[in-house]
């Protein structure tokens, strides 16, 4: 058998796989980005953003196992030219994700308190993490547009589409508009640069997505054709 490479296989299979890999390292950049302006601004600042990233993973694991399971079906049915189907996906994962993040809204806001003591915060800690948790969950539910879409953008072999919505949601905005918001407010302005990330993404998202999804109409228009058919 002929075991030689197919570039143009390898090519898209590199094209979701690398902008995934880089997709993995931002956290761990962003963390240590906002670490080195949190410790100028408050002494505990830097233990209550450690605490946000633990909390902020059970709320968005559930959706992005949701998303997991989405690429595949999605990847699936677009190659068997179920566009209907893709587009019932994208809803339906959609509409789960964006529950799960509205109660994680909810606990944000109702339980701020309880949940900190979770991770045996003191008085003076759950001071600092309750306005951040309120503040910072604000993003969770606009986040839903963004992470979806770029589940979405992978499933369909868009790789820096998805790159660029994950760009903007943790690289682009957060670090340089925390540097100025937290001149004038501080570290609630630090954490308002969440909210303000997500949805930003979120907008940009949306317009990759419409002008995705444009694209391949016009494709499949071309390729359904009488001349596309005669030749």
């Amino acid at each position: 058998p002929d075991m030689r490479p197919d570039r143009s296989i390898a090519k898209r299979i590199y094209a979701v796989g690398v902008p995934s890999g880089l997709m993995t390292a931002m956290p761990s950049l962003l963390v240590g980005i906002l670490n080195a302006l949190l410790v100028e601004l408050h002494a505990l600042a830097v233990a209550a953003f450690g605490l946000y990233f633990k909390l902020q993973t059970f709320v968005y694991m559930p959706a992005n196992g949701l998303i997991q399971g989405m690429r595949p079906l999605i990847s699936y049915n677009y190659g068997a030219k179920e566009h209907a189907r893709v587009a019932k996906l994208y809803q339906l994962t959609l509409g789960m994700s964006a529950v799960i993040m509205a109660a994680g809204t909810l606990l944000a806001w109702l339980l701020p308190t309880q949940i900190m003591g979770l991770f045996d915060a003191d008085r003076a800690l759950i001071a600092v993490g309750v306005p951040m948790l309120r503040i910072t969950s604000l993003g969770f539910l606009v986040s839903t547009l963004g992470t979806v879409l770029a589940g979405c953008f992978e499933a369909l072999g868009k790789g820096l589409r998805s790159l660029a919505v994950s760009c903007i949601r943790q690289l682009i905005i957060i670090p340089p508009l925390a540097l100025v918001f937290s001149r004038f407010w501080g570290l609630n302005g630090v954490w308002a640069t969440f909210p303000v990330a997500e949805t930003l993404a979120a907008l940009v998202a949306v317009l990759l997505y419409f002008r995705l999804m444009k694209q391949l109409c016009q494709r499949e228009e071309e390729s359904n054709s009488p001349e596309t058919e005669n030749t």
